[in-house]
């Protein structure tokens, strides 16, 4: 199972592309991938700090996630995947079960 996570959702579609390519290729068999929901933090900020108080910002930062299962590996899954690059926003998180 592998969990892909990025706060740019071109960079994730590219990066889960990119793994899809190299399974597909290695011969292994998966599901995916799963879009799961996005995950939205709001952050509020105070603009003055004494007279105008009711004065506020909010910022917000997006998650996007997607899973892609692999349900058998090939002969050369695990070599395809330890030589992947992957960009610098893009978190990986691979489960073995």
């Amino acid at each position: 199972r592998i969990k892909l996570k990025s706060y740019d959702v071109k960079m994730l579609e590219s990066s889960a592309s990119k793994i899809i390519g190299l399974l597909v290729k290695s011969g292994a068999t998966m599901k995916g991938p799963i879009p799961l929901p996005k995950q939205r933090k709001l952050y509020t900020v105070m603009r003055s700090n004494f007279v105008y108080k009711n004065a506020r910002e909010q910022f917000e930062r997006t998650t996007y996630a997607r899973l892609i299962d692999v349900v058998e590996t090939g002969s050369k899954t695990i070599e395809y995947l330890q030589n992947l690059s992957i960009p610098v926003g893009v978190s990986v998180e691979v489960k073995v079960f």
